[in-house]
C-alpha cells in the first residue's frame, strides 16, 4: 500500500514535470507579440516614407524591452527545469530569432532615413552650385584680360597703359 502511494506520487510528479517541460518549450519556441506585431506591421521592403521609418524606429525599443522581459521570465523557468542547459539553449535561439526580426525592421528604417538625408544633402549642394553659377554669371570680372575681352566685345578700344620709365643702371637712385 505504501509502495503504491509512493509510486502514484512519483508518476504524478513525473507527469507534471513532463507537462511543464512541454509547456515551457512551447512558450520558448513561440515568438513574442512585440516582434510579431513589428514584423507584420512592417514586412520586408515596406518602409518607403520617412514617417513610416520613424514610426518603426519608435516601436523598436518597446519590442526589445518586451523580448528582454520575456527572456528573463523564461530563463527563471528554465532554472526550475531538470534539463536546464537544453532549455537555456532553446531560449537563446528564440531570443536570437526575435532580435533578428526586430533588427531587420530597424536596419531597413535607418537605411531609408540615411538615404533621405544623403539625398537632401545632394539637393542642397546642387542648389548652392546653381546659385553660385548664377552669381558668377552676374558678376563683373576684375582681371585685366577679362576686361579687355569685354571691351573688345563691346567695340571699345583697349586701354593703353603708358610704358614705365626706366632709369639707366649707372645712375644712383635717390
Amino acid at each position: 500500500m505504501v509502495l503504491r502511494k509512493k509510486f502514484a506520487v512519483l508518476i504524478v510528479a513525473a507527469s507534471l514535470s513532463l507537462s511543464y517541460s512541454i509547456v515551457g518549450a512551447q512558450s520558448i519556441a513561440a515568438t513574442g507579440a512585440a516582434e510579431q506585431a513589428l514584423a507584420t506591421q512592417f514586412p520586408p521592403q515596406s518602409i518607403e516614407t520617412i514617417a513610416r521609418a520613424n514610426a518603426a524606429l519608435a516601436l523598436v525599443p518597446d519590442a526589445r524591452a518586451e523580448i528582454e522581459r520575456r527572456v528573463a521570465y523564461q530563463r527563471a523557468q528554465c532554472y526550475e527545469d531538470f534539463f536546464t542547459s537544453s532549455c537555456l539553449n532553446d531560449l537563446r535561439d528564440s531570443e536570437r530569432r526575435a532580435n533578428k526580426a526586430v533588427r531587420r525592421v530597424e536596419v531597413e528604417a535607418n537605411a531609408l532615413l540615411r538615404r533621405e538625408r544623403a539625398a537632401g544633402r545632394d539637393r542642397a549642394v546642387a542648389e548652392r552650385e546653381r546659385r553660385a553659377a548664377e552669381q558668377r554669371a552676374k558678376s563683373i570680372s576684375i582681371t585685366g584680360s577679362a576686361r579687355k575681352a569685354e571691351n573688345a566685345e563691346a567695340g571699345e578700344p583697349a586701354s593703353v597703359t603708358p610704358p614705365k620709365e626706366t632709369t639707366p643702371a649707372d645712375e644712383p637712385r635717390p
